[in-house]
């Protein structure tokens, strides 16, 4: 083989494998324990040897019900580091309430997130008695904004996005995270989440119909209620329609992919073999 010929595919080659190899960081959801992304952590390490990845050991427990803000903050300290040392970028993966936390983490802090995968996460709000049921069995879903919608419920993560599609007007006077991570006061308005959330190469998004918790499953795909609860899709939303933090820019580049899988319950996406391999490795 010619010298430069050779040298060329050498070159090429250790390209591939440098952005093959980027470091993969988890974010776990919430009522978490330390051991519960461990599986998928190992899966990853043995189907694509030599990556490193990293699950992020803080707020776990019923410290993972903590303000929404207050989360993103002390998840990005622990985060910083293992960006700073990743040249070539990494790749987030938040499972359930961590698909929120990631997304704040792009939209308000530097970073160098080449993909973001969003596993089951309720990224256009949660309405659902499912998902309540789950940590606040003596609530249901038509009378949980009462406490959620005051200041003293804003103190609760899964208050920061309660997407109540019949009390709108208390949504957006009490919700202090989803609505502004949607970038959706004129007031508040900032530029730098749309160009931060428009820096990434590849947006996965994965739910499905059986998931069973996610309020309507297809907020994963950042589709949600309207006032009568039928599910608008995604392109219907008001933040994609004025590209409000890059949805839309990330969709036009033809850098978001939606995956719908059925037959898989909310607790097991993280312990699902063909999920993990084909849907995520």
């Amino acid at each position: 083989m010619d010298i430069k010929l050779y040298l060329l595919v050498a070159l090429s080659t250790c390209s591939f494998y440098s952005s093959a190899y980027r470091p993969v960081v988890l974010i776990h959801g919430v009522w978490d324990i330390r051991i519960s992304l461990n599986f998928m952590a190992d899966m990853i390490r043995e189907e694509h040897p030599g990556t490193e990845v990293h699950i992020l050991d803080v707020l776990h427990g019923w410290r993972s019900l903590s303000p929404m803000w207050y989360q993103v903050k002390q998840f990005y300290q622990k985060l910083q580091p293992i960006m700073r040392n990743a040249t070539d970028g990494i790749v987030l993966i938040g499972y359930s309430q961590g698909g929120l936390i990631s997304r704040g983490i792009i939209e308000t802090m530097d970073h160098n997130i080449t993909t973001f995968i969003s596993l089951s996460s309720p990224q256009g709000g949660q309405y659902g008695d499912g998902f309540l049921r789950l940590l606040f069995p003596q609530y249901i879903k038509e009378t949980a904004y009462e406490v959620f919608y005051s200041r003293v419920g804003q103190r609760v993560s899964i208050a920061n996005y309660w997407n109540d599609p019949h009390h709108q007007e208390l949504y957006y006077k009490y919700c202090n995270y989803l609505p502004y991570i949607n970038n959706e006061f004129v007031e508040s308005y900032n530029e730098q989440y749309r160009e931060n959330f428009s820096k990434l190469r590849r947006l996965i998004l994965i739910g499905g119909p059986d998931d069973g918790v996610i309020t309507p499953w297809q907020s994963s795909h950042f589709a949600f209620y309207d006032e009568n609860e039928n599910v608008t899709d995604m392109r219907q939303q008001r933040f994609y329609g004025k590209d409000l933090f890059g949805l839309r820019t990330l969709d036009k580049l033809r850098r978001i992919h939606v995956d719908v899988i059925p037959g898989v319950m909310h607790t097991f996406w993280h312990h699902n073999v063909t999920v993990i391999k084909n849907n995520i490795i």
